[in-house]
């Protein structure tokens, strides 16, 4: 996955098992997809499990020794804080070092979980051939994870509280932000988001190389950034909000293809949910929309 070694044992365990052990006792679980549960082979039966079940990637010992070291560690107190806050009001103030650290380790979850090499250990996300997965894996996406360095800048990573209670009704208005499939000079950017969540907590991992965003939630303190730029944060002053209040849409047809030198001049608009990636690029007639 990593590096060009055979891989030892499961690999990299993506839900490591102190994560994991965090929830002994509150099972049974059930896990479904659109709301319908995952069954067991005579397609009635739901299946549960008294453990969270995880998911794992290919990984040789040093390279699991690095993600360790450098993401499990110093993420493990910060996430630990997380869980605990729960639905509580009390202040969680993040250093700056602390969101950085989340961060890294989110991002670590987020691409791991999705890529196509994952194994699941929960019979029914192992079977399912429509499981959503990332289409594409870039290099610069786990190369850092490897070699223990900074995640790239392109990506961004955000975060809400999330409704202990389950999903409320879905919110009167929701705001999307478009990310265009965007191809600069014949190279394909690769705009990418993928959300997530555990307890008490929503996430939303971006990669937008060379096109900002301007968050509303993030604009209005109902969301936080942790990457890049990662800056302290109480989390508990954050409000509960739901998943579907503001998402990022990744645009499935369609092919936006500009110079550098067009890209220069679109990017003066950040991805909100007050721009139309399209119409920019419509309007700018050098520019071709195919």
């Amino acid at each position: 996955m990593f590096c060009p070694n055979p891989s030892f044992g499961v690999g990299e365990h993506v839900w490591p098992s102190w994560f994991i052990s965090e929830f002994h006792g509150q099972g049974p679980f059930t896990t479904s997809r659109a709301g319908a549960p995952y069954t067991k082979r005579d397609n009635v039966t739901p299946h549960t499990s008294d453990a969270l079940l995880g998911v794992h990637v290919p990984a040789c010992e040093g390279c699991n020794t690095v993600l360790d070291t450098t993401i499990e560690k110093p993420a493990k107190p910060v996430v630990r804080r997380l869980l605990a806050l729960r639905d509580s009001p009390n202040k969680l103030i993040l250093s700056a070092d602390e969101c950085a650290a989340l961060a890294r380790w989110l991002l670590k979850v987020g691409l791991l979980s999705a890529h196509p090499a994952a194994e699941h250990d929960h019979p029914g996300l192992q079977r399912d051939q429509d499981l959503p997965q990332l289409s594409t894996v870039r290099a610069e996406w786990l190369d850092w994870m490897r070699t223990g360095s900074a995640p790239p800048t392109e990506f961004s990573v955000f975060v809400t509280r999330r409704d202990l209670r389950g999903e409320d009704a879905e919110p009167p208005k929701k705001q999307h932000i478009v990310l265009p499939r965007l191809v600069v000079d014949r190279e394909d950017r690769n705009f990418m988001s993928r959300s997530f969540g555990s307890t008490g907590v929503n996430v939303t991992i971006v990669w937008h190389p060379g096109w900002p965003i301007d968050h509303a939630q993030v604009d209005a303190g109902r969301a936080a950034r942790l990457w890049p730029d990662a800056r302290e944060v109480d989390f508990g002053a954050l409000p509960q909000v739901h998943p579907k209040e503001l998402s990022f849409w990744d645009a499935s047809i369609g092919t936006l293809s500009v110079s550098a030198e067009q890209l220069d001049v679109l990017v003066q608009h950040p991805l909100s949910v007050d721009s139309n990636p399209a119409a920019m690029f419509f309007g700018n007639h050098e520019a071709t929309h195919s």
